[in-house]
């Protein structure tokens, strides 16, 4: 399982690692470097540093004896806890995303709903349907594009950056006329959004879900699948569970339909620009 305070261990290593090759003096007769065309600078001032002989080693900067950092291994008791005390339709849930690896992106769920007054609440009349030339806008992260496919009696819409999840006025007018809507996202950012909304009023909505004050802050319906990866920053490091499964398991409880891989089959797909949530 992914936690939370593994995120930060593992970014505390990378700092680690840039701050070791970045500072101090690296010259010493531990270092050895080989001036080779095309890597090294005319100007480059390798004085002190020893050459490597005639099929020597490579000709990089190689420290010797660098320190390294093990992470400490998180406790998961609490974590074990929760899981084992799940309601079995909960657990059901946990263990299938947590199995599923769907990866990141915006995912959106709503029912009971069609595909096409799914596409016309969250993206209006006409939309604009992506093309080949859309790719490298795309690239440069000026859109995005979602593609949408019935499940049961509701609808699936995914697109695959987390960064063009709907806003919070567009995930309530999804779940107008009775209906109920949910989105979960993961980005490369590491951030990861659980809300939804019922009968066309935001019921919870968190960018970051897993870091509110207090879980109760989290409705109760929902609030036993939360607490699984809830990142509690007044106690003790812990283990935790995959934020963005724990996300889908809240969103497929709340609407009854199941994210699915087959969504990114889909052969249209159509154009939002980002940032989509301007206007609120």
């Amino acid at each position: 399982m992914r936690s939370g305070g593994r995120r930060a261990i593992a970014t505390s290593i990378v700092v680690m690692v840039l701050g070791l090759a970045g500072c101090g003096d690296q010259r010493s007769s531990d270092v050895a470097v080989e001036r080779v065309d095309g890597l090294n600078g005319p100007d480059d001032d390798l004085s002190g540093v020893v050459a490597n002989p005639p099929g020597g080693p490579s000709p990089y900067v190689t420290p010797s004896g660098a320190p390294t950092y093990e992470p400490p291994e998180l406790d998961r008791t609490e974590l074990d806890a929760n899981i084992a005390s799940l309601a079995p339709a909960d657990r059901a849930l946990f263990d299938h995303y947590i199995d599923a690896r769907l990866g990141a992106g915006s995912w959106v769920m709503a029912a009971p709903m069609t595909v096409e007054e799914a596409k016309l609440r969250l993206l209006g009349p006409n939309p604009r349907q992506a093309t080949d030339a859309d790719v490298d806008a795309m690239m440069n992260a000026e859109l995005s594009v979602y593609s949408f496919l019935q499940v049961g009696d509701g609808v699936v819409a995914y697109e695959d950056t987390g960064f063009a999840d709907p806003p919070k006025r567009l995930l309530a007018a999804l779940s107008q006329g009775g209906a109920v809507s949910a989105v979960a996202t993961d980005n490369i950012e590491a951030m990861t959004r659980f809300g939804y909304a019922r009968d066309g009023q935001i019921v919870f909505d968190a960018f970051e879900y897993a870091f509110v004050d207090d879980i109760n802050e989290i409705p109760a319906e929902v609030r036993d699948l939360a607490r699984l990866a809830w990142e509690d920053l007044e106690g003790p490091m812990v283990e935790t569970a995959d934020w963005s499964a724990v996300a889908l398991a809240m969103s497929e409880k709340v609407t009854g339909v199941r994210a699915t891989p087959a969504v990114r089959k889909v052969k249209e797909s159509y154009v939002v620009s980002l940032p989509w949530a301007a206007g609120g």
